[in-house]
């Protein structure tokens, strides 16, 4: 199995050469899901490549589709297929009809919270408006991501502009076997936010049951 360098801010990249037996498959994921991605490719022995894009670019979405357009330009040229690990993470179907261009297609679904939660969208939008979606990456990188991505560090007074009108808090648990430190942190943030928090283990099961299709039946499947 080939899957190239983890780097430290969560990407991975594989390097230059390629010899003429490596695989034919790519993967293009958020680097919010590199870890889980790479859990899925080990358990179902792929020989595959893993690329990565900032997850830090979800505070800035239309970054989301250039880059990815930029890296599937480069990927195609050398894989006969790209598969990217995805929602639509808000780019208002930008990312669809970037990926439209290209031998390449992403899992069914508006945003990863919706994979591991399992749930209609309808329903999500219906009865989860007001809840905020934690996952393992979030909770590890919360101090960078929320606090000085979103400038809480600096104006403290922004929580209520940024959480006031949130009900509730759900923790969607991907780590195989509980993480003590990563639920303490989780319960932290919910009491900074002033609010219940429910935690739902989900594994990494739902993702590769959305993986399989696109990696090994070759399904094509945007939106």
């Amino acid at each position: 199995m080939t899957t190239g360098t983890r780097a430290s801010d969560g990407h991975t990249a594989a390097g230059d050469a390629r010899p003429e037996n490596r695989p034919t498959v790519s993967l293009l994921t958020c680097g919010a899901l590199s870890k889980e991605v790479l859990e899925v490719v080990e358990r179902r022995g792929w020989d595959i490549d893993i690329h990565g894009v900032s997850a830090l670019h979800h505070l800035d979405p239309p970054k989301i589709a250039r880059d990815v357009d930029r890296k599937l330009a480069d990927l195609t040229q050398r894989y006969e297929r790209v598969v990217i690990v995805y929602g639509d993470c808000g780019t208002g179907g930008a990312l669809d009809s970037v990926i439209a261009k290209y031998p390449a297609a992403r899992p069914a679904g508006v945003h990863c919270y919706q994979w591991f939660l399992q749930e209609d969208p309808q329903d999500i939008v219906d009865n989860r408006t007001g809840t905020y979606f934690l996952t393992d990456w979030l909770i590890r990188n919360w101090d960078l991501a929320v606090m000085k991505g979103l400038g809480l560090d600096r104006y403290p007074q922004l929580k209520d502009v940024y959480f006031g009108n949130l009900t509730d808090v759900l923790y969607l648990r991907q780590s195989a076997e509980p993480n003590a430190e990563l639920e303490a942190k989780a319960r932290e943030i919910a009491s900074y936010m002033g609010l219940a928090i429910e935690v739902k283990d989900t594994g990494v099961t739902p993702l590769e049951a959305l993986l399989v299709p696109l990696v090994e039946e070759d399904a094509d499947v945007h939106a």
